[in-house]
């Protein structure tokens, strides 16, 4: 039985915002709304790239909040989610995380239709940022929704339907050798759960016994829920909590 965790849930209160745009949850907030549906351990992140929504003395203040004296740290952690570039470096750094005192780094891929239009150069730009990263990368210890992006090519009406099944196979094979290799973790995040190809390679994960961690991708206290789902389903193919990662 898999022990409902969930280390992808965003404290967005600290992002720019436009002038007059609603709050994000705070770090508390989302520790709340985590626990409330469930969750045993809780990993609060927020984004590391170059969006000037996300400068890096967001991630200062959320850092200073989980360390502050009235902060519950019981089985809570604190991480980030990077982007990885083309060489597979993620944007926070080794510097970055001793800076911030994390616990983690998620390592993951945000493309769109708006930065790469076809969805065959999607899949090969992602492939090559999460294969170098696995291969090149040792400050990350998790991969966040490995191929996610693909479902916004199907809302914006490049292609008929998004599903596991479009990615290269030799791909999905490479990253599962590497992922094993050198141990780190795959995330179930943004997912078909009934695409069959998506089950497969979570099927393979549990097979090759490869670790897997589960994350709602939460930016406000109401999506929190979605790691319910997620978790039952992974539990339903016979992934093991042996395999389930946790920030050590």
């Amino acid at each position: 039985m898999l022990i409902q965790s969930d280390y992808h849930i965003h404290a967005s209160f600290y992002r720019i915002r436009p002038e007059g745009a609603e709050a994000g949850p705070t770090a508390a907030q989302q520790q709340t709304a985590a626990r409330a549906v469930g969750c045993h351990y809780v990993g609060i992140i927020e984004h590391c790239n170059t969006s000037p929504k996300h400068p890096f003395s967001c991630l200062e203040a959320l850092s200073e909040e989980y360390y502050s004296d009235g902060f519950d740290r019981q089985d809570t952690y604190l991480g980030v989610e990077a982007d990885l570039q083309d060489d597979g470096s993620d944007a926070c750094g080794e510097e970055g995380r001793k800076q911030l005192r994390l616990h983690y780094i998620i390592g993951s891929v945000h493309l769109s239709p708006a930065i790469i239009t076809t969805l065959d150069e999607y899949l090969r730009v992602e492939y090559h940022r999460i294969r170098n990263a696995l291969t090149h990368n040792r400050n990350v210890d998790c991969i966040g929704h490995p191929f996610g992006e693909g479902i916004r090519y199907e809302r914006a009406g490049i292609i008929p339907r998004w599903g596991y099944d479009l990615i290269p196979d030799e791909y999905l094979q490479e990253i599962l050798k590497l992922a094993k290799e050198h141990h780190v973790a795959l995330e179930i995040n943004r997912c078909d759960l009934q695409n069959e190809a998506y089950r497969r390679f979570w099927e393979a994960v549990r097979d090759n016994h490869i670790l897997f961690e589960i994350g709602s991708d939460a930016h406000t206290t109401g999506k929190c829920p979605a790691v319910v789902e997620r978790t039952q389903w992974a539990d339903s193919l016979g992934l093991q909590e042996e395999y389930h990662w946790k920030p050590l």
